[in-house]
């Protein structure tokens, strides 16, 4: 009986059944890659914020400690934000009359805090202790980086 098929036609079966899987592959890895690129999870971009805040201005120039801001870190599970008093025990003396610190001003008037953009949030399920880390002497910049 004649062949139907030709004999490369086996090879190319092979070719594209390899060829397939190896393109599925190299797909995957990189929607996988973009996925937790910075491109797709917005790592280093500013987020809005009612009033500018500078942490290289505060904790790298003035040396602020960090916890002097973030009073709850070492006795709570999380850092927290500082109340406007905080702010205002040096805003009441310098910047005084600054636009740019209106909304501070503001807040601490009416006793209101100020309602920040989070730029950090953790899944559900996940449970982290800031106190452990820093009973332990494991400073800030371990893991958050170079913050000044």
């Amino acid at each position: 009986m004649a062949q139907i098929f030709h004999p490369s036609t086996n090879t190319i079966a092979r070719v594209s059944i390899y060829g397939s899987v190896i393109a599925l592959l190299v797909l995957s890895f990189a929607l996988y890659g973009l996925g937790e690129s910075p491109y797709y999870t917005d790592v280093n971009v500013p987020r809005e914020q009612p009033v500018p805040f500078s942490h290289r201005h505060h904790a790298g120039e003035l040396g602020i400690d960090c916890r002097y801001c973030h009073t709850s870190v070492e006795e709570s599970s999380f850092a927290g934000l500082p109340p406007t008093k905080t702010c205002m025990t040096c805003h009441s003396h310098i910047w005084t009359n600054s636009e740019m610190l209106e909304p501070v001003r503001a807040s601490y008037a009416s006793n209101q805090s100020i309602v920040w953009t989070r730029v950090n949030a953790l899944p559900d399920f996940v449970y982290f202790n800031h106190s452990i880390h820093i009973h332990k002497g494991i400073g800030c910049t371990t893991c958050h980086g170079p913050i000044a």
